[in-house]
């Protein structure tokens, strides 16, 4: 099944709205490391979220479920606007 890449309103950042368990994870790793209300935060796939600030710079992070560590992707990573769970 193909979704398309949702953005995490203001209250779904608070309420950790997401659809996953790793996408979970990567949330509570940019909100100890970011201010996540500075940015427009997207559910990208299932273990990445993108995040642009106000520039439009981009960039993901990515849970590596073998590391279990949040990795920080440049703007070049894979261009796809769904995502399949």
């Amino acid at each position: 099944m193909m979704l398309k890449m949702k953005q995490l309103t203001n209250e779904k950042l608070t309420k950790n709205c997401v659809e996953t368990i790793n996408q979970f994870k990567v949330l509570e790793y940019l909100k100890k490391n970011l201010n996540v209300f500075s940015f427009k935060i997207f559910l990208y796939d299932k273990n990445t979220l993108k995040v642009i600030d106000e520039k439009e710079n981009q960039a993901y992070f990515k849970y590596d479920e073998d590391t279990n560590e949040v990795l920080f992707l440049e703007e070049n990573f894979e261009k796809n606007d769904d995502y399949e769970l």
